[in-house]
């Protein structure tokens, strides 16, 4: 039973991430796998007829399973046919070093990986009894699912469980082992025995997946460990990242390199939350300001089955020293500098605001050829990752065009444009122009048909961080949200205006990346953390560019200038307090009140980290005290030492010389110990004493030596002899307290005699 739980713990773990459908295919698989593994390490059978079987079992059980993930027909044949077939189609492309479109191929190796554990924890358990073979694979599963889903803290408490129930297996296997030892040698073991094994067994277990879970918040600032596990961690996510390019998961491609965003985006089910810092950016003082930052990182332009992904880009080495770009209608932009300060673990997409012509990094553009020299950047991945405070500097050209200039552009696009930015799945084309065309009809210019989109979006779509289902499998994530649910958040509100302004003949483009933040006038800058992940349309202006538009109701809308020269009032009118702040998302918040905003954020987020520094000395307290309370309840430190020489001595081995110096201190008596420290300072201050020499001279070596110890010296002997050479037992609590005195007078010593060397040696240089 305890190993069953070892692997549906594993299993559930990678469940409970949620990366793509199908995943508690690996508990199934995982519990048979372990029934079958027991019955055959319990029979009869060699070790060829098991694997034999084990292969049989598989070839029947595997694609079984996955079927149930196809859509099925009248014929089992065709269907097993059309199995393999995609199977075979992904494992081409990761071959081959390509992005794996079907995330079954995901869903089929770590149910294949579940089986294979599970099978051999049974076998290996009932066959060889070896506690490694049993817990070693589905502990390394479930740790580099818990190292790769570590955004999500919360889960674990799976880890814990694991460690828990790999502690009971141990010491039932330990117990079961010593069993039949103990019966052939008559070993009497009583009722009261076994309840103090297994309250010990309990007690460790319980122990140990407590610091399991405060270590990390105890590491987390351990520099080399950090580095240790990112040069263990990098290869393995560069190599395999591909096979996971189709989850919902932010290391969904090897050229991110860790990073929140990939080469591909699938919408789905839960927006990002919580605090964790991403990086900062700090603007360079300038007369213009722009409506909106956003600190864009990709540009999707292919749709389909709700995921978005690059069509095609080329990749070009971008050098600091000698590289800058040329942009479409560099005119009428204000050029701003921008200081960017990551955050995170390690980034190598740079975010940036658009459009950046220049980055202060080593880079690869990611990227599609205009005209000569000009470039429709969609990318800029640094060549080497950033570390935790690495900055790199970022120029861009910002635009800001007016209402009437954007109402004043053609509806006439270059060839690059509409062959790119028009695409439509045809089965979803129908519907989305339907209704866009119904919400544009009143509207002439291309501005007032994309404000109406995005002003429908914010008034008919609600904004919910978690979406309560899943949408049906034959039905567009989009049409479902915009026709059924109407409750999204904003990869759903970006993605159905990029999509409906598309079926109208308006180019749009899914961006992603961050908002703004919050802005600490103390240090100047904007904070980005998780919860500020965006994503955004941007629509394609002939003779402007690409502009941002801000569908998401939750979010500010942006509050364009009606003409170039227009002044904008410093004084916005009050909000009704009686409306609701969600029912008028259009209504903005003066910026006082979002100056206090950001102030109350910094100050909660102050308080959480003063918790969490409280927490994690709590907890070492805790479990220093727990543990000093277990090795006194239990006597450990005398146990442990006799338990290990016995060890060693039942296999015919002489134990270390420091194993028998153990027992030997534990066989001493308190008074005795005390006097060691006569022997230790000898030791400390150069003239240790041979073993003839009595406790009556040592005493007297030691107060030549040290004579302020005299005193202490002169008890502790006292304590000594009377325990030794008398009927009456010395005092233990006066012989522990002058032992004391004696070793912090002795360090005392060595430390003066220290420093007076030292300043001799300087007096003699200078």
């Amino acid at each position: 039973m305890l190993t069953i739980a070892l692997v549906e713990i594993s299993s559930t773990r990678l469940v409970v991430t949620e990366w793509t459908s199908f995943l508690y295919f690996t508990q199934t698989m995982g519990f048979i796998g372990v029934v079958l593994g027991l019955a055959l390490g319990s029979s009869h059978f060699s070790r060829q007829t098991v694997t034999r079987l084990s292969i049989g079992y598989t070839l029947f059980l595997f694609p079984a399973q996955l079927l149930r993930a196809t859509e099925r027909t009248d014929w089992l044949w065709p269907d097993v046919v059309s199995l393999l077939g995609r199977l075979l189609t992904s494992l081409i492309q990761f071959v081959k070093n390509q992005p794996v479109d079907d995330s079954l191929f995901f869903t089929s190796v770590v149910t294949l990986v579940y089986w294979i554990i599970g099978l051999s924890a049974g076998y290996r358990l009932t066959r060889h009894k070896n506690f490694l073979h049993v817990v070693l694979p589905s502990g390394l599963a479930i740790l580099t699912v818990q190292a790769f889903d570590a955004i999500d803290s919360k889960h674990i408490w799976e880890l814990a469980f694991f460690i828990f129930a790999a502690l009971l297996l141990l010491g039932r296997m330990y117990f079961l082992q010593n069993q039949t030892f103990w019966k052939k040698s008559n070993f009497l073991l009583s009722d009261e025995a076994m309840s103090d094994l297994e309250r010990g067994a309990l007690a460790v277990a319980v122990i140990a997946v407590f610091v399991a879970w405060s270590l990390p918040g105890w590491i987390s600032g351990a520099k080399p460990a950090a580095q240790a596990w990112e040069d263990f961690s990098q290869p393995i996510l560069d190599k395999f990242s591909n096979a996971v390019s189709a989850l919902d998961t932010p290391y969904a491609d090897k050229k991110t390199g860790g990073d929140f965003y990939g080469n591909a985006l699938t919408l789905g089910q839960q927006a990002a939350v919580g605090n964790t810092p991403i990086f900062t950016v700090e603007v360079k003082e300038n007369e213009f300001v722009p409506v909106r930052n956003y600190w864009k990182g990709r540009a999707y332009d292919l749709y389909l089955n709700g995921r978005w992904t690059i069509a095609s880009s080329s990749s070009a080495p971008f050098l600091p020293t000698v590289d800058e770009l040329s942009i479409e209608y560099p005119d009428a932009r204000y050029e701003l500098e921008f200081t960017f300060t990551n955050a995170t673990k390690k980034q190598s997409l740079l975010y940036a605001p658009a459009e950046t012509i220049w980055v202060s990094k080593k880079a690869d553009i990611l990227s599609t050829p205009i005209t000569a020299g000009v470039q429709d950047v969609t990318a800029w991945v640094a060549t080497t990752g950033l570390l935790n405070g690495s900055q790199y500097k970022v120029r861009a050209l910002i635009a800001d065009p007016s209402i009437e200039e954007l109402r004043a552009t053609s509806a006439e696009y270059p060839a690059w444009v509409t062959d790119r930015y028009l695409q439509i799945p045809a089965e979803i084309a129908p519907q989305l122009s339907e209704l866009a065309l119904e919400i544009t009809a009143p509207y002439d210019t291309v501005y007032d048909k994309v404000q109406a989109v995005t002003s429908y979006l914010r008034n008919e779509i609600e904004y919910e961080t978690t979406l309560a289902a899943a949408p049906p499998e034959n039905m567009d994530p989009v049409l479902w949200v915009l026709f059924d649910t109407q409750k999204g958040f904003c990869m759903y509100y970006a993605s159905a205006e990029t999509l409906m302004l598309r079926s109208i003949g308006i180019p749009a483009r899914m961006a992603v990346g961050f908002v703004e933040g919050s802005f600490d006038e103390a240090t100047a800058q904007y904070a980005v953390t998780y919860k500020d992940s965006h994503a955004w349309p941007e629509v394609y202006f002939s003779g402007i560019g690409w502009v941002e538009f801000e569908p998401t109701s939750i979010q500010f809308p942006i509050e364009r200038p009606e003409t170039k020269n227009a002044v904008i009032e410093e004084a916005t009118p009050a909000p009704n307090p009686v409306e609701d702040a969600t029912e008028n998302p259009l209504e903005p918040t003066p910026q006082p009140e979002k100056a206090k905003l950001a102030a109350t954020g910094s100050a909660r987020i102050g308080q959480q980290k003063l918790y969490q520094n409280l927490r994690n000395t709590a907890l070492i307290a805790l479990t220093l005290g727990l543990g000093i309370f277990i090795l006194r309840l239990y006597s450990l430190n005398s146990r442990l030492p006799v338990y290990l020489s016995n060890q060693y001595e039942r296999r015919g081995i002489v134990p270390p010389r420091w194993i028998n110096r153990w027992v030997g201190w534990t066989n001493l008596s308190q008074i005795d110990r005390a006097f060691q420290a006569v022997n230790l300072s000898l030791y400390w201050l150069g003239h240790p004493q041979p073993t003839h020499v009595t406790s009556q001279k040592r005493a007297e070596v030691l107060i030549q030596y040290l004579p302020a110890a005299q005193d202490q010296t002169l008890s502790l002997l006292q304590e000594y002899q009377t325990a030794k050479y008398t009927p009456r037992a010395g005092s233990a609590a006066a012989a522990r307290k002058a032992a004391l005195i004696i070793l912090l007078k002795t360090w005392q010593f060595r430390v003066k005699e220290t420093l007076n060397f030292i300043d001799t040696r300087y007096n003699q240089l200078k």
